[in-house]
């Protein structure tokens, strides 16, 4: 069988349920025995983490996965992970506390070289505290999902699942900032091309999650040091990682499928047991810039700031956009040539039509299969009442959901991921001629996100 790769973007909540629908869809298909790694960045790594905390995605029937994508969706629809709990309220609370204190200080009856002083003093100690703010996440994230006794957390080693097949490599991905690129953390390893190769040693998942979506500038960057996990055959190398966001590097998570083959030939005497895929299912929640307001920039200072954060998006939603097309080029040619890593994109401005309308009339003898399969997904969605239109506007909503780590309106929540799931099933039955299911109804959607 063909081994297949999936890859989950970033995008906070956004992208953790977005990404929830495809892996549902393959255990629906009985495809999910196929799959042979799971990687991820930023949100896309919390449903990654959770998904290899609880079970062998591999080896799970479609009922246990839904139990487990349910408890899962319900955390984040109705409680949400990093605003849950005492930890940030408490942390947020002193550190607006502390910030006050700069101000106060210049109240008290001493002489101005003194206040001066102890105004700096009070300014270090709020700056020290607003550094533990990814260190908050991380005890969140360990609180709301990476916590199933209440009490010990779940060890990054302990979830790489045994059995007699080969198991799933779950990887979670953070960005060095030494030379700007990926470390990859999984149940049996942590790699990055300048460290090199070593083991995941003590570090807990909820940490290695949080690594990952250490967006910057709400996080800062997260230091781990090297020693524990023991890298080997590196070329450079320190005494301590520099992490941030995965998505800083590689915001749809596609990198590690497309090259571990090169992975396997680097570190030939340690990555014997990595799987080489034979399709890549990318999952992508980010939907691109949109046109918007920008009387801001007319601000002194701030409009600069601005103006460097909307330059920063512009580069990120180009460079995405050019890698989304070479990724649908390399996958098209694997086809054509009977050889290659072939493919199948779930991009979430797209609707369940949007590739089946494309393709449908297709007079290219290359891809008349491809053509008829657009046809039937089309009638499929067709006769179970679905429209183009409405798609169109769900199309879009998802794509405008807040990408935040708060709690998110029910029925919001079960389209983000039925939208997901329909995708999945219609690009995939398209490109790869993976199975053509019943169209499952808003309501197991509904109960999944804990709704009535």
């Amino acid at each position: 069988m063909a081994g297949i790769g999936v890859a989950l973007s970033g995008g906070g909540h956004r992208a953790s349920l977005f990404g929830l629908g495809p892996l549902l869809y393959l255990a629906d298909a009985g495809k999910n025995g196929d799959v042979t790694s799971i990687a991820s960045v930023s949100g896309g790594s919390l449903t990654n983490g959770f998904v290899a905390q609880e079970l062998n995605y591999r080896t799970a029937s479609p009922e246990e996965f839904e139990a487990v994508a349910t408890r899962f969706a319900t955390q984040l629809a109705q409680r949400g992970t990093l605003w849950v709990g005492w930890v940030t309220k408490a942390f947020v609370a002193v550190l607006g506390l502390t910030f006050l204190a700069t101000f106060l200080v210049w109240l008290l009856p001493w002489h101005w070289s003194l206040r001066l002083l102890a105004w700096i003093v009070a300014l270090l100690v709020w700056a020290k505290i607003a550094e533990q703010r990814g260190r908050v996440c991380a005890l969140t994230f360990r609180q709301t999902l990476f916590s199933p006794s209440g009490k010990k957390a779940t060890l990054l080693r302990d979830v790489h699942p045994q059995g007699d097949e080969p198991p799933i490599d779950h990887v979670v991905c953070a960005t060095d900032l030494h030379a700007g690129e990926h470390v990859y953390f999984s149940g049996t390893f942590v790699c990055a091309y300048r460290f090199g190769w070593g083991q995941p040693a003590d570090l807990p998942l909820h940490v290695a999650v949080q690594c990952s979506s250490s967006l910057p500038g709400a996080f800062p960057v997260r230091w781990l040091p090297t020693a524990p996990h023991g890298f080997v055959e590196g070329s450079d190398g320190d005494r301590a990682m520099a992490l941030t966001d995965g998505g800083v590097y590689d915001n749809m998570a596609d990198q590690w499928g497309q090259a571990v083959g090169s992975r396997k030939r680097r570190w030939a005497q340690h990555a014997g047991g990595l799987q080489e895929p034979a399709e890549l299912i990318v999952v992508n929640s980010s939907g691109g810039m949109e046109f918007g307001p920008v009387n801001s920039l007319h601000f002194p200072l701030l409009g600069e700031i601005r103006a460097l954060l909307r330059d920063k998006t512009i580069l990120y939603d180009n460079t995405t956009s050019l890698r989304r097309y070479g990724l649908v080029g390399r996958f098209d040619r694997a086809q054509l040539e009977g050889r290659g890593l072939r493919g199948a994109l779930v991009h979430i401005p797209e609707s369940p039509f949007t590739a089946a309308m494309a393709v449908k009339d297709s007079t290219d003898p290359n891809w008349t299969a491809r053509a008829q399969r657009a046809r039937e997904v089309i009638a499929k969605l067709e006769a179970a009442g679905e429209q183009a239109d409405a798609w169109e506007e769900e199309a879009a909503a998802s794509r405008s959901t807040k990408t935040t780590l708060s709690k998110m309106d029910t029925d919001k929540a079960a389209r983000l991921v039925r939208h997901s799931y329909l995708l999945a099933m219609a690009n995939l039955h398209v490109f790869l001629a993976y199975p053509l299911l019943d169209v499952p109804p808003l309501s197991r959607f509904v109960a999944l996100v804990g709704g009535a």
